[in-house]
């Protein structure tokens, strides 16, 4: 015992405690208040520093997607990769995109659940040119006039051209709009994997709704017949329908759009929906939107400002 104590004494013993007092009279520069205890750190120093990280978390908005052919196998395991940066940054297009949709008496929770789906499943996918301040305010008004326009009428089919990753049709399936189906066609690939990932509940009702890989000037739109590439890779059975209602938001993104206008059989319900500003095919005014795509009984035509841009929009029977 007493070797115990003795070794315990010997410990206390080692270091001095030094009172308050006898600490502030120390010339000591660790302990001097008058010395800092952090070197300051030169402005420019924090410039440059805060200039690198603004640089590596600042992106281009709408950033469009590489034109990709479909294959589910390679897609998946590609866009499931750990992405940090990019998965905030689709969050935060996400948010975006909610924070400026407005309708009344839609269950927006279902999209909510969609983007976190998602998102959460999928972060390395850019998803900035479908999810943004744009994208919301123009669906939010197609929703609008279309609600107005057709009320509790039956749409039949809906097709859904150039679609994207689907956000329109997401917005369709959660209003009180009677319709049977819808599907979403677009060049890319890229958009068949993000929509039917995005609508997978809906993928499971018998197609309620379905993405396709496809070229909108290879549609019959009076009986259309398709086939879509499944996830296993192998083509689906051909599948018939009568395409009951046509939205296009992408004709100012067409060189020939006229040609597929052509192509819609007189009688059918059509949208089309042109803008102003950077994009292949500008319409200069309303009038000269209006002048290009004629219609036998016109049920909505209007104009919608968002940001620094025009959008022209066209309802009716052909």
């Amino acid at each position: 015992m007493s070797s115990i104590k003795e070794r315990r004494k010997a410990r206390y013993s080692k270091r001095k405690i030094q009172s308050n007092d006898d600490l502030y009279k120390s010339t000591d520069p660790s302990v001097s208040i008058d010395s800092p205890l952090v070197p300051d750190i030169a402005e420019k120093e924090t410039v440059v520093e805060n200039t690198t990280v603004n640089k590596k978390f600042k992106r281009k908005r709408k950033k469009p997607l590489p034109v990709e052919e479909y294959n589910y196998q390679t897609m998946a395991p590609e866009f499931s990769e750990q992405n940090v940066s990019q998965q905030l940054f689709n969050y935060r297009c996400a948010m975006e995109y909610l924070a400026h949709v407005n309708l009344q008496g839609s269950n927006t929770d279902k999209i909510v659940d969609r983007f976190k789906d998602i998102i959460y499943s999928y972060p390395n996918v850019d998803m900035s040119s479908f999810a943004n301040r744009e994208q919301a305010k123009l669906h939010t008004w197609i929703i609008q006039q279309l609600q107005f326009a057709y009320g509790q009428k039956y749409l039949g089919v809906v097709y859904l051209l150039q679609g994207g990753m689907g956000l329109l049709g997401s917005m369709l399936l959660d209003t009180a709009l009677r319709f049977e189906n819808i599907r979403s066609f677009d060049l890319n690939g890229t958009c068949q994997f993000l929509a039917d990932e995005f609508h997978k509940e809906e993928l499971l009702q018998d197609w309620r709704f379905k993405a396709c890989q496809q070229d909108i000037f290879d549609i019959d739109y009076v009986t259309n017949v398709f086939q879509v590439r499944m996830q296993d890779g192998k083509l689906s059975t051909p599948y018939d329908e009568i395409p009951g209602t046509i939205i296009n938001t992408q004709v100012s993104h067409m060189a020939n759009f006229q040609d597929w206008y052509n192509m819609i059989p007189d009688t059918k319900r059509v949208v089309v929906v042109g803008e102003t500003g950077e994009v292949p095919r500008p319409f200069p005014s309303s009038q000269n939107f209006n002048l290009k795509f004629p219609m036998n009984f016109e049920q909505y035509t209007g104009v919608i400002t968002v940001g620094d841009k025009q959008f022209f929009m066209k309802i009716g029977m052909k």
